[in-house]
């Protein structure tokens, strides 16, 4: 108790601190500021338009549902080096680091080291992984001063993306070839970031075609594992490459064509990797057959291409058509995953009559993976083909014009595991003024099953034998189902934006959530052990409901001057079937996720070219996050700061220490296969030169 205590004095200090140091800065810093996006105006970052709410271009006062954009400018003053750690900038998105190379990130709850109700995309592309409709954040990635913007969407948008979207949609979207004109180099070193350089050099091909290339290199050393008392041996080198082409084959018409290539050399440490008690050569491992604390230097590696072609009929009219190939391979001792995905995406958007906006579209999808399996996990059959059709409208009807719009739509889908899918929505928004709207969906989305809750064998446990007792070992397997249903929710949002003054501005979203046919783990208590440990398999027999809410607010008290900050709160509650023998399910995504979060950011430009951001984080406790181990994360407070200095236009030099309020501190426990680790401090130089 004295600890907690202490704990939250703490932290509350350090809140105290860095407000009054803010409070104290001279407004004679104005006078010189650096080109930054505090010379914008408040009003013009707030028109700022999105496209992953409508697949049409909307500024965030219109878009009626709870969407948040992390600028090219959040990203850079931030300090962050990865896509996982700009996301905690989106209020309602939980990150999580579960080591040096893996994070937990989710939207509204559900998150776990395998979290699956959040598409994420990156120009439009979905970068999830088929094996359990999941992210492996470590492998997405990109030049991140090519990124425009972050769209982030909390709360259903399958109405338009598809199963999957489900607590959130996530699009990564890269700025056009034409805005990246002449190279930028970025390097950089530190403790924790050892080495990392970006290079990225585009231009015009003629009149109307522009392009760019881009490299990149990571090299992140190892977190610290507890239970070791020692680094946690999961250091990780990233290298990539891509391209982008952009251009313009007549006043109507317009191209894309962009790809990336990449490999990752991680490394882990598997706390358990069950052995085969029957194969001879596992004898050194008995009698527990669990191969505790084997390392495991595994790669990841792929490429994809992607094509985009826009026509323009008129005005109001337009259409686009989009492919891509995404191939992935990634070799872990406990199994090899190969997945190819082709992807056909159309669509148009029209006028039909004066009052109606029209969009609708068509898709297809083809995955074809190939596992390579183990004893401890496997996946049936190791090869397969999975298809998906789908089709949505949406009509966006303006019953009173420039005041009140209602949205209806409903995307359909047919896959080869649940079939025909219908997911509608219906959303409403009101401009009360021109500084003020509110709106407020009801929407229903499903994640459909992937290839883990279809066909699966994963080692839970391996019993000794004990003489006289148990002649031999026995393994203990959870197991896929090849009848599991998709998870459903309906979803009930509502939300106020409004900016009472010039300089400052609040957005608001309500929540409240019903799950059903969630995913459960269903013991065989006819075993002769159900005492202590059984078989078991996926099923849907749980319910769940959430509710929460999530405010934003931007302010500028001075011109050189701007604050951020956001707050989170949320409350889930579940239960699982009068016969269900799931014990585990409901107190872990309860406990996974923290009941409050706190972000506030401060941005000053100061005088002679120099600025000074700070970012300071709360997160509540974690009870649970884990199937496997019962252990709580503590709540936590996180400090980053960056100075920069800019001796030259071109020119930038920075200085940045990331969570500089303790040694290490512990984020998320995941699964047991892989071990605990601490989150380190961190401090890094860099320079970014513009050429």
């Amino acid at each position: 108790m004295a600890t907690n205590i202490f704990q939250r004095k703490r932290a509350n200090g350090t809140l105290l601190v860095l407000c009054s140091s803010l409070l104290i800065s001279p407004p004679t810093w104005a006078k010189e500021t650096v080109e930054s996006f505090l010379d914008l105006p408040l009003e013009d970052l707030l028109s700022m338009q999105v496209t992953s709410v409508s697949k049409k271009k909307q500024s965030i006062s219109e878009a009626p549902a709870a969407v948040y954009v992390i600028t090219q400018e959040d990203i850079q003053r931030s300090g962050v080096t990865s896509i996982p750690e700009a996301l905690r900038m989106a209020p309602g998105i939980q990150v999580a680091r579960i080591d040096a190379n893996k994070w937990a990130i989710s939207s509204r709850g559900f998150n776990t080291q395998f979290a699956n109700k959040l598409l994420v995309l990156i120009d439009g592309r979905s970068v999830y992984t088929p094996s359990y409709s999941g992210v492996y954040w470590e492998i997405q990635d990109t030049l991140l001063e090519d990124i425009d913007r972050i769209e982030v969407i909390r709360g259903p948008g399958a109405t338009l993306w598809g199963a999957n979207a489900v607590n959130g949609v996530i699009n990564i979207i890269t700025k056009q070839a034409s805005d990246t004109h002449g190279g930028v180099v970025v390097a950089g070193a530190g403790n924790e970031e050892k080495a990392f350089a970006g290079l990225r050099y585009g231009g015009a091909l003629n009149a109307s075609t522009h392009g760019r290339l881009y490299l990149k290199f990571n090299d992140r050393d190892s977190s610290y594992a507890t239970v070791l008392q020692d680094e946690a041996g999961d250091d990780w080198l990233s290298k990539r490459a891509g391209f982008r082409l952009d251009g313009e084959l007549s006043e109507a018409d317009s191209w894309t064509l962009q790809g990336d290539v990449y490999q990752t050399d991680q490394n882990q440490i598997m706390e358990y990797l069950w052995k085969d008690p029957y194969d001879p050569a596992n004898s050194i491992y008995a009698p527990l057959y669990d191969g505790n604390y084997t390392p495991d230097a595994f790669e990841s590696s792929g490429w994809n291409l992607l094509g985009r072609w826009e026509h323009s009929f008129s005005e109001d009219s337009a259409s686009s058509l989009q492919v891509y190939y995404d191939h992935t391979d990634r070799d872990e001792d406990v199994i090899r995953q190969i997945n190819d995905t082709l992807d056909i995406d159309f669509h148009h958007r029209f006028k039909p009559m004066e009052r109606h906006d029209v969009v609708w579209g068509l898709g297809y999808r083809r995955v074809s993976d190939e596992f390579g399996n183990t004893f401890a996990a496997s996946l049936l059959p190791a090869e397969g083909v999975n298809e998906l059709y789908s089709a949505f409208v949406q009509d966006e009807i303006e019953l009173v014009p420039d005041r009140l719009r209602l949205t209806l739509g409903s995307k359909f889908e047919m896959n080869d595991y649940t079939g025909f899918e219908v997911q509608p929505s219906i959303r409403l928004l009101w401009r009360a003024s021109e500084t003020s709207s509110y709106w407020a969906s009801v929407s229903r989305a499903v994640k459909t099953p992937a290839r883990l809750e279809d066909g699966s064998r994963i080692v839970a446990q391996v019993v000794p034998a004990v003489p006289g007792v148990i002649p031999f070992p026995v393994v203990f397997t959870t197991t896929g189902n090849n009848e599991f249903e998709s998870e459903t929710q309906i979803a009930y949002e509502l939300g106020y934006r409004v900016q009472p003054r010039e300089n400052i501005y609040f957005d608001l979203a309500l929540f409240y959530n019903n799950y059903d046919n969630l995913l459960s783990f269903e013991r065989d208590l006819t075993s002769t052990l159900a005492s202590t440990v059984t078989d078991a398999s996926f099923d849907n027999k749980m319910a769940l409901h959430s509710y929460g809410l999530e405010l934003a607010s931007d302010w500028r008290p001075k011109e050189w001057w701007r604050l951020q900050a956001n707050y989170a709160f949320i409350r889930l509650s579940g239960e699982v079937d009068n016969d269900s023998q799931d014990l585990i399910s409901v107190p872990t995504i309860e406990g996974s996720t923290p009941r409050h979060q706190v972000s506030i950011r401060s941005h000053m430009d100061l005088v002679h070219n120099w600025s000074l951001d700070l970012w300071a984080n709360w997160t509540d406790k974690l009870k649970r996050s884990s199937l496997s181990d019962e252990v709580e994360t503590p709540a936590f407070t996180s400090l980053n700061a960056r100075l920069a200095w800019q001796p030259a236009k071109n020119l930038e030099l920075s200085l940045t220490g990331r969570n500089l309020l303790d040694s290490r501190h512990q984020e998320f426990v995941a699964e047991n296969l892989i071990t605990e680790t601490q989150v380190e401090r961190s401090i890094f130089a860099q320079v970014r030169w513009k050429f």
